[in-house]
């Protein structure tokens, strides 16, 4: 990636030629220099907190210089910026490899020369200098461009350094893309004002700054509220949004369910592969556990090697399938150690404990008490030979 940036920005720098003036742009790149400057605190919190991916605002400044002033400014522009974030994370946290620097330029770089050999193929070259006369078709392919080319990119670096394979995975959620194509409309938009009347332009910084600072809160919130080994809900976050679901269970008279899960003989697997290993099958378990639920249901890491779930409207026979299904999807797994010896891969069983309430009793139930009897039905299992699911409705004393 990183040659390919290079000859991309070569090949431009032969064909076209380089702006008069960059006083326009200069003007871009110490706004987005501003930016990160006055939300710099909050990202040395998210960065010292959980290594989350986040969208910075960096394709605002790029994607506009390039319209401005050509792929050869623009990638100028992403030199300066991520040399500038470069020199930050050095400074005020453990620092970025340089590397992932450089990595992170050019796939910044690339995607700029991309979209303005779109803006080329499609618009007039006449109007190349002037954003405002580029067709909003054109912009929009541009646009487009930029985000498909920088997503496929990353994409490709998670996958080879990962090994990551969903979807989801390599192309991030929603809401991270929404992002990033808000603030590519934000780039062309800034390019458009910049050419038109550059004073207006300062007021697109408050709207940066809020949108760079709103995306770090939400990453710290996710940081705060998800254990970091497994991307789970932490046992904190899981009881305070099981108790808020159980309330709500109680006043509707539905039934809901608790999942005490516990892997067995994990010790065993630390002792003979190593906690890396051990760190891989809690992952993966973990992916499982998540997979075989729906959506609305709440997984957490109770501990070590404990998870749990809560369910509603469920009943015990639809509970019990549900724990199967984990059971099964656990066993099924092979964790591959990274050793060069090749060893046989971790087999993995997990025990399950399942207490359900129908919800149409007189006395509400505390979460604690569906947590117990979910615990001793679970300790029940084990002692019966473990992998295997022991389940009953809640008893209450009379």
């Amino acid at each position: 990636m990183d040659v390919l940036a290079v000859v991309s920005v070569l090949s431009w720098l032969w064909s076209e030629p380089l702006p008069v003036g960059v006083g326009r742009a200069a003007l871009v790149v110490a706004g987005g220099l501003l930016s990160t400057e006055l939300t710099w605190r909050l990202e040395r919190q998210r960065r010292q907190l959980a290594d989350t991916p986040h969208v910075n605002m960096t394709s605002v400044v790029i994607l506009a210089v390039t319209l401005l002033d050509g792929p050869v400014a623009g990638a100028a522009a992403a030199v300066v910026l991520y040399l500038h974030l470069w020199w930050r994370a050095s400074r005020w946290t453990s620092g970025l490899a340089p590397y992932r620097a450089v990595f992170n330029t050019s796939a910044m770089i690339i995607p700029a020369c991309a979209a303005y050999g779109v803006l080329r193929l499609i618009a007039p070259d006449d109007v190349l200098s002037a954003p405002s006369e580029i067709s909003a078709p054109a912009l929009a392919a541009a646009i487009a461009t930029f985000w498909l080319v920088n997503t496929v990119i990353v994409g490709a670096a998670i996958a080879a350094a990962e090994h990551e394979r969903s979807i989801a995975g390599l192309l991030g959620g929603w809401s991270a893309n929404a992002l990033e194509i808000v603030t590519l409309f934000l780039g062309a938009m800034t390019a458009v004002i910049m050419e038109l009347k550059p004073w207006l332009a300062l007021f697109f910084l408050p709207l940066v700054y809020v949108l760079h600072r709103s995306d770090s809160v939400k990453h710290l919130e996710i940081a705060a509220s998800t254990d970091h080994k497994t991307g789970l809900l932490n046992m904190e976050t899981w009881r305070c949004l099981a108790e808020a679901g159980l309330r709500k269970a109680r006043r509707h008279h539905v039934p809901v369910a608790v999942l005490m899960l516990d892997l067995d003989f994990f010790k065993r697997i630390n002792d003979t592969h190593g906690h890396l290993v051990g760190d891989d099958v809690l992952r993966a378990v973990s992916r499982v556990i998540s997979n075989e639920v729906r959506r609305t249901d709440l997984v957490g890491r109770f501990g070590g090697e404990e998870f749990v779930v809560f369910l509603t409207d469920v009943t015990l026979e639809r509970a019990v399938e549900i724990a199967e299904r984990i059971r099964t999807a656990v066993a099924a797994l092979e964790i591959v150690p990274g050793q060069a010896d090749g060893p046989a891969p971790v087999s993995v069983r997990v025990t399950v404990g399942v207490a359900c309430d129908t919800g149409y009793a007189d006395d509400e139930v505390d979460l604690g008490v569906l947590l117990l009897s979910a615990d001793n039905r679970l300790f029940f299992a084990k002692g019966q030979g473990r992998d295997r699911i022991s389940a009953g409705y809640l008893r209450r004393a009379r």
